[in-house]
């Protein structure tokens, strides 16, 4: 094992010192890009606007602009890097083989602000280049790293056989966020009614829960565990930090009272403290905020609310439960204590009342961030995860045009327009697990969402499974820009059984915009692929 690890040293140390030297002649790429593609040679006032869309201080002297470019550039260049990266197992500062070094010296160019200017474009995809022909006159170097990361990789091989038997052990320990871990001498007391259990996997996190434990006993197209639902439950509420470990609670008939003590750091600017808190009971309850149905809330000894129980014969099936504020009573830097109480009832109260006892719930504290929907919709487009490529959407049409078994698809029609407003899509988005091509305006969505008096759902519009996160789809954006920048007409868009498409008009604009992009992506994919 340590001669394993002193080969990787070695590698990660000859891979730095190639990553030292490219960041050292990066900003010599920019100037030299500069006077190629004749930057200087634009407006005053577009040179302030490039300036201030990246982020930069403005400037007085003309002569300053190239020196704020390259500052403000590269700085950007940077953020948006490590954005990309940050939904990857890729730390951009220590890669630790010869593809993840490519990978975090090459730059994203197909950003908004980047592509909003067509001279930052050239100006990203020029340093790319020159990136490219650095690289071609080191393949020496690189031919010795790709050497030593064979020899890792055999010597690596070799000692698997001795892993096989803990694979197989993580692969039960899977279930460790599941109920029946959440208590001591629970999982034995259970185990065998949990061998015929469905298994549910979280499409967030990918752990593995007992339908038993969680009361299902059917499957769900878009399952998703307590752990992420109440992190994810109301994502204009952004959770900074989770003050308190989510964890499981029940209330059992002698013992109605939960203690939680913990101590809160010091309020980030504009955060708000919030609890929150789930009831599993096999039907909604891990899509919504779920308080018992009669009892109290208490910190530091003080009520701050009560749950009432709804009248059997009320009309409305469900009380209308929120995540609760704490942040006014909350001791910043000293021990704090939260109590959940649920009130003791008797027959005669049940029925009169909708009470249920013995439940399990599922609780968590949180420093938040509530935005409005304008800063929610910024938040969502600042960062290149929540964006689908146009390659990747169009293989998305293309496999949908492909796939069907029992007819034979000639076309597929998608509208352009928004399902909320009946108006042509501006910002095309889905929900991340959404299983359709159509979109609907992100915008619009958010929007009416936050109008939402009581509590807010988020669904998407079209399926209506849950939509936590978003895709924007830049295939469809394009095509919608293409649409509003040449006046055209249409309110719908027709890809024939190859995912093209149909309107000879549009898809000969898709093709002229989309075939230098395609170029440098294949000599990219080529480069990766060659070292």
């Amino acid at each position: 094992m340590n001669q394993n690890n002193q080969l990787q040293e070695e590698i990660i140390k000859e891979l730095l010192t190639i990553k030292q030297d490219i960041e050292f002649k990066v900003p010599e790429f920019i100037r030299q890009g500069c006077v190629e593609l004749k930057v200087d040679q634009i407006s005053f006032q577009k040179k302030q606007d490039i300036i201030k869309c990246l982020g930069g201080n403005k400037y007085k002297q003309d002569q300053q602009f190239i020196p704020k470019l390259t500052e403000s550039l590269l700085s950007h260049l940077l953020r948006m890097r490590k954005c990309s990266l940050q939904s990857t197992n890729i730390n951009p500062a220590r890669p630790i083989y010869l593809g993840q070094l490519i990978t975090i010296t090459m730059f994203y160019y197909e950003d908004k602000i980047i592509k909003s200017y067509s001279i930052l474009e050239e100006l990203t995809k020029f340093i790319n280049k020159q990136i490219h022909i650095y690289y071609e006159t080191i393949r020496d170097r690189l031919k010795l790293i790709k050497d030593k990361e064979q020899q890792l990789l055999n010597q690596l091989r070799n000692s698997q056989s001795n892993n096989d038997n803990q694979n197989e052990t993580q692969k039960n320990d899977n279930f460790i966020k599941c109920y029946c871990h959440s208590q001591p001498g629970l999982y034995e007391q259970i185990k065998t009614k949990l061998n015929t259990s469905k298994v549910l996997i979280c499409k967030f996190c990918q752990q593995n829960f007992h339908g038993f434990c969680l009361q299902i006993n059917k499957n769900i197209q878009d399952f998703t565990c307590p752990y992420c639902t109440i992190v994810m439950l109301n994502p204009q509420n952004k959770v900074i930090d989770q003050i308190v470990q989510s964890t499981f609670q029940q209330f059992l008939q002698l013992k109605n009272e939960k203690h939680f003590l913990f101590n809160c750091p010091f309020k980030h600017k504009g955060s708000q403290i919030e609890i929150r808190c789930l009831r599993i009971d096999g039907k909604d309850g891990l899509n919504e905020i779920t308080w018992p149905d009669y009892g109290e809330l208490q910190i530091n000894g003080v009520k701050i609310t009560e749950f009432k129980p709804l009248s059997i014969n009320y009309r409305v099936m469900k009380r209308k439960d929120n995540s609760i504020n704490i942040t006014n009573y909350i001791k910043y830097n000293e021990q704090n204590q939260i109590t959940l109480i649920e009130y003791k009832s008797n027959e005669e109260l049940k029925k009169q009342f909708r009470i249920q006892h013995q439940c399990i719930y599922f609780l968590g504290i949180f420093s938040i961030n509530q935005m409005n929907a304008k800063e929610f919709l910024l938040d969502i487009k600042q960062y290149h995860k929540n964006y689908l490529s146009i390659e990747d959407s169009f293989k998305l049409f293309k496999q949908e045009c492909s796939t069907k078994k029992d007819v034979k698809i000639k076309s597929i029609k998608i509208s352009l327009l928004c399902p909320i407003t009946l108006q042509l899509i501006n910002i095309p988005a889905r929900g991340r697990f959404c299983n359709h091509l159509q979109c609907f305006d992100l915008e619009n969505f958010i929007i009416a969402i936050d109008n939402q008096k009581d509590k807010k759902i988020w669904k998407c519009p079209i399926c209506k499974l849950k939509c936590f996160k978003f895709l924007i789809d830049d295939y469809q954006q394009l095509i919608l820009e293409l649409i509003s920048g040449n006046r055209l007409s249409n309110k719908e868009v027709e890809f024939n059984e190859n995912g093209e498409i149909t309107d000879k008009i549009l898809r000969e604009l898709c093709n002229q915009h989309l075939k230098n992009q395609y170029q440098i992506n294949d000599r990219i994919k080529k480069l990766i692929k060659n070292d």
